[in-house]
């Protein structure tokens, strides 16, 4: 490219257009360049590579924000959650009622509109029978020495023991004698409610000695009266359950039942 003369009246204006034509040539070889050099870059970088960077960019991002939602909703549930207190044990009621001055017998009860019904007994000596009526409100002891009684819910006490036996010859027999004398003896044992005002029980009486036959008797409640029902001789007798028919009862093995009226029927 021919310089123009510095005399020339064009001088300046050509010297623009030349300075402008040298800048643009300029640019564009810059572009070129940058052009060659990006692809001489962009072919030396393995695609897939990038690709699976970039997903793996993404999969970290998502599996923060999941677990970042799953702390929080268990942060949630655990403001949101309610403490359950464990259940009250409820609370056992007690009734004492002192068979001797030595032996007390403690029942759990239940109070029902007012009225105290027995559940069944929590402590007693191993050498106390006791026995719980149909209406749950008397309960029946017989201690060691063979003393037969029976307290209500009052603990009000009534000793129903038949503490003498009189043969028709008007023969007495003492049961504290009799059962010193004969040991083993049966004066009252294994007694059970038949109703609220009659108890069954078993007794060697009225026969004395070793080896003897055993029979049902039935006290009345209401006067202490005392009677032997002669057809239950056996040698093994074992209460039962309080049945429709009456208080079961099997006598060398046959079962028979004591009626409401103090009867042994079939």
């Amino acid at each position: 490219m021919r310089k123009p003369s510095i005399f020339s009246r064009d001088y300046e204006r050509r010297m623009r257009k030349r300075r402008r034509r040298i800048a643009l040539i300029s640019i564009l070889g810059l572009i070129i360049i940058g052009i060659v050099f990006m692809k001489i870059a962009m072919s030396s970088i393995n695609m897939d590579t990038l690709r699976n960077k970039v997903q793996m960019w993404i999969d970290e991002d998502d599996a923060t924000k999941e677990e970042d939602k799953n702390i929080s909703d268990l942060e949630d549930n655990e403001d949101n959650e309610v403490v359950e207190e464990a259940p009250k044990e409820p609370e056992i009621k007690l009734i004492e009622f002192k068979v001797n001055d030595n032996i007390i017998v403690k029942a759990e009860y239940e109070d029902i509109n007012g009225a105290i019904k027995l559940k069944g007994v929590k402590e007693a000596p191993s050498n106390i029978y006791y026995s719980i009526n149909a209406g749950k409100n008397l309960i029946l002891t017989i201690d060691e020495k063979q003393n037969m009684k029976f307290f209500n819910m009052d603990k009000k006490e009534v000793n129903i023991t038949k503490d003498k036996y009189t043969a028709p010859n008007g023969e007495v027999f003492n049961k504290d004698s009799v059962i010193q004398t004969y040991n083993g003896y049966l004066w009252n044992v294994e007694a059970k409610f038949i109703s609220d005002t009659s108890v069954a029980y078993i007794s060697n009486v009225p026969y004395f000695g070793y080896d003897l036959n055993k029979y049902v008797w039935v006290v009345d409640l209401s006067n202490n009266n005392h009677k032997t029902l002669w057809n239950s001789k056996g040698k093994e007798i074992k209460f039962g359950e309080l049945k429709e028919k009456g208080l079961e009862v099997v006598i060398d093995g046959n079962v028979k039942y004591v009626n409401v009226n103090g009867e042994l029927t079939n």
